[in-house]
């Protein structure tokens, strides 16, 4: 009787053993699955404007001396814009109704001169003031001058990662206006970009020159004309 105890109490002994040590390697290859499902997730980040102002350039490089500066000491969000474009080591494509802040431009020229491949799709009735900017840069750029507007505003970096939004590259927008861009490098959402971008750059080929036309003033009249009337309503 006490051999038979003996044997049962072994036997019950070495299932439970055996139970908890494949609990625990299922556990370890849970949670090494999870783990690695949660480090595939998309990144998603998103910037919001206006900045309140313009980045002090003294003080981004470390020495405004000037007590009474009125201009942001702190880090905005036009120059994590900047900073990504910088991080660029391939291709920047960019698709954008207006493109005319100077910081951001710069930077694109300056990727443009690393050997970053850069790509401007622009509206021909928004792209005037920064053309000879562009063209004095080298950038490539092709421009819609057909009669719809083109009204875009995304950017692909490295074919991985997309911003995209209400923003418009201008600096009074970054600094005053309600904005917003997303980041992100959820694949399938950069693809759909990415074909947007191929398909338009297809479409505008040949069509690089810019032109300079500015709204007629009887446009204008017309326009401030129909503002001031629903102002009154």
């Amino acid at each position: 009787k006490q051999w038979y105890q003996r044997r049962v109490r072994g036997l019950v002994i070495s299932v439970a053993s055996n139970v908890l040590i494949s609990s625990f390697i299922l556990y370890k290859l849970w949670k090494a699955r999870s783990g690695k499902a949660y480090s595939n997730l998309p990144t998603v980040r998103v910037l919001m404007f206006p900045d309140g102002g313009y980045q002090c350039n003294y003080w981004t490089a470390g020495d405004c001396t000037h007590k009474d500066c009125t201009l942001l000491h702190h880090i905005t969000n036009k120059t994590r814009l900047k900073q990504l474009l910088e991080s660029a080591e391939n291709s920047i494509d960019v698709c954008m109704f207006v493109l005319s802040c100077a910081v951001l431009l710069d930077a694109l020229i300056e990727a443009h001169k690393k050997g970053v491949k850069v790509r401007i799709i622009c509206d021909n009735m928004k792209i005037s003031g920064s053309a000879y900017k562009i063209k004095d840069g080298g950038l490539d750029v092709r421009v819609d001058n057909s009669p719809a507007t083109m009204h875009h505003k995304f950017m692909i970096i490295d074919r991985e990662l997309l911003l995209t939004g209400s923003y418009n590259w201008t600096a009074s927008g970054a600094a005053y206006n309600r904005e917003n861009v997303l980041i992100t490098d959820e694949h399938h959402v950069v693809e759909k970009y990415s074909g947007e971008m191929e398909k338009l750059w297809q479409k505008f080929e040949g069509s690089t020159e810019i032109r300079f036309e500015p709204y007629s003033s009887e446009a204008v009249i017309r326009n401030r004309f129909v503002h001031r009337q629903c102002d009154k309503s």
